[in-house]
């Protein structure tokens, strides 16, 4: 069995949204887009803890942007072939595939309705289905020792269930061998002296106080003297060489939650029912190395289907591409991106084949992406954010350097994730062919038109079809300087670039700069003035150069407030401004 979408209309951040699953399926986005009320979306179908009042909903549970008075929540499910599902859904499975409808209306009461296709759900009454398929879930507020203390009877009952006749004979000859000890124990620990005189000295009160204490001394026991007792009062705790250490450390208590909770989950499965869980923000407190190894863990010690919902790009690293639903806002409503699990993404991620990495990962949380060509633009562009008071972080923007990658596999993955882009590369000129080259060219305006043709494919696009026209201008004699038509065409490409979040630098980060009101401040840095000699020395240990110019001069930036330098990122800005919240709002 498998949940292979969810349909949501009406519910909170949703509008109308239709989002497929796989068996391990990661979901993520921007805080408050609404992973969680995915999550909770499902638990009205699935979860046995929702009560009957929880199913009503409240009026704060309609999308308030769409003004509905009506929420439709519809599960599709295939690949049902268990028995206890196929008697609980009866006529309602076909081709293994059966269909769960929850609605609601204000001042209504909810419906629930089961069928194998849009055409045949007939109403039921309850949710009775949930005695054979049930949702198991972990929110972020997890509690260990309130986890432990509600849930370690049960776990222990259930283990005890599962042992055979010589395990539990073996297991009460244990039993009576530690009642005899805590016997001999609490014997010891009141033959010590100074037990002993402190107990002579309460025992005398109390004789004092009642008769009824007279033959009725009390004694000291270490914690507990019943052996049953001892075992169904277990604590938790962890040893390291020989000695037990509290639980103390969030990180720590995480993992000890999560790995208690999966083993109760495989101990108490059933065949007369069938459970899929969802985990919520798993890397809690975990380092890195810990977050990119629980996701390998999750993925591979659940053999039944598991909904994650994560913020951590190292986790993304490491989950299937395939399996991860990215859901994003827009115009006030929460979309998927690919229509949630889909190949697409796959496909598109497999291009940085070993390269996908956290920092590469980041895409996937973005809510727009500025794609440079390495490290010393991103710490630039960076501090050239924070100089010019644009809060990149505050709209969710991310400075990314496509080195040794090139930026068509992020531009195809950003655009997969339906994510806002811009790029800024260098015009610089190149030789062709490599090896006794006879000709120069521009190869930026060829790397942008690249890319844009890719991103009109199957389209007729007027700029694709002028530089298609037009290209073999853009190559000159290597004996010779760029000629006027090579020139013409490099500009006006340029210029109509812009409007796809493709633009252009003059020639490359530190020509421009050179060049720009930020010249004298280099001039002084570096002790260069001739303009060939000072890019050299910053094209030098490029991104080291960067770091000790910036950290010197970073606020002196401020000049290059009206430069085109800065213009990428405050277009790409302005976008995702108005994607959140559109002017018309």
């Amino acid at each position: 069995m498998r949940i292979e979408n969810i349909h949501i209309k009406g519910f909170r951040n949703f509008d109308d949204e239709k989002i497929t699953f796989q068996d391990k399926t990661l979901i993520i986005g921007a805080n408050d887009v609404g992973k969680t009320n995915l999550i909770y979306a499902l638990r009205l179908l699935f979860d046995k803890s929702i009560s009957e009042r929880d199913l009503e909903l409240s009026d704060s549970d309609y999308n308030a942007y769409s003004k509905t008075d009506k929420i439709e929540i519809t599960v599709t499910i295939t690949n049902v072939v268990e028995e206890c599902l196929l008697s609980a859904f009866t006529g309602a499975v076909k081709d293994g595939t059966v269909l769960i409808r929850y609605t609601n209306s204000k001042n209504g009461a909810y419906k629930l309705f089961v069928g194998f296709s849009e055409n045949t759900l007939e109403e039921i009454t309850t949710r009775q289905y949930i005695r054979r398929l049930n949702m198991q879930c972990v929110d972020t507020n997890r509690d260990l020792l309130g986890f432990l203390k509600r849930e370690r009877a049960q776990i222990l009952q259930l283990a005890k269930e599962k042992l055979s006749e010589d395990e539990i004979a073996s297991d009460e000859k244990t039993s009576i061998e530690i009642q005899e000890k805590l016997d001999s124990i609490n014997g010891q620990l009141n033959s010590m002296n100074y037990i002993n005189s402190a107990l002579d000295h309460v025992n005398q009160e109390l004789d004092e106080l009642s008769i009824h204490n007279e033959d009725q001394n009390i004694k000291f026991v270490a914690g507990e003297s019943d052996a049953d007792k001892l075992l169904k009062n277990l604590k938790l705790a962890y040893s390291s060489e020989d000695h037990i250490l509290t639980l103390g450390g969030d990180g720590r208590n995480n993992q000890i939650f999560l790995a208690t909770w999966i083993a109760k989950q495989n101990i108490q499965k059933d065949i007369d029912c069938v459970t899929f869980y969802a985990i919520e923000e798993p890397e809690a407190h975990l380092h890195p190395h810990q977050q990119r190894k629980l996701s390998e863990y999750i993925q591979n010690h659940f053999n039944d289907q598991v909904l994650i919902t994560s913020h951590s790009p190292h986790i993304a690293s490491r989950f299937d591409s395939n399996c991860i639903v990215r859901l994003y806002s827009e115009a006030k409503f929460t979309h998927s991106a690919c229509g949630g699990c889909s190949t697409i993404l796959q496909e598109v991620i497999n291009k940085f084949g070993y390269r996908l990495n956290a920092l590469s990962a980041e895409v996937f949380f973005a809510d727009g992406v500025f794609l440079v060509e390495g490290t010393s633009e991103v710490l630039f562009y960076n501090a050239l954010a924070k100089a010019l008071n644009i809060d990149i972080d505050r709209f969710n923007v991310s400075i990314l350097s496509v080195e040794g990658v090139g930026f068509e596999p992020y531009v195809a993955v950003c655009n997969a994730l339906n994510i806002p882009w811009t790029l800024r590369t260098d015009n610089d000129i190149f030789s062709k062919p490599t090896k006794n080259p006879e000709k120069h060219y521009f190869a930026g305006i060829s790397r942008i038109m690249k890319i844009l043709k890719g991103l009109c494919s199957g389209t007729d696009n007027d700029l694709c079809n002028y530089w298609e026209k037009h290209k073999s201008e853009n190559e000159w004699p290597c004996e010779t300087e760029p000629d006027k038509t090579a020139k013409e065409l490099n500009s006006y490409i340029r210029a109509q670039a812009t409007p796809y979040g493709l633009y252009l630098s003059d020639i490359d980060l530190e020509n421009d700069l050179a060049n720009s009101p930020l010249k004298i401040v280099l001039e002084t840095h570096y002790g260069k003035e001739k303009v060939d000699i000072l890019v050299k020395a910053m094209q030098t240990r490029k991104a080291e150069n960067m770091m000790d110019f910036l950290t010197e001069n970073y606020d002196k930036l401020s000049c290059l407030a009206n430069d085109n330098i800065v213009l990428p990122l405050r277009n790409l800005i302005s976008t995702v401004g108005e994607r959140i919240h559109p002017k018309n709002d």
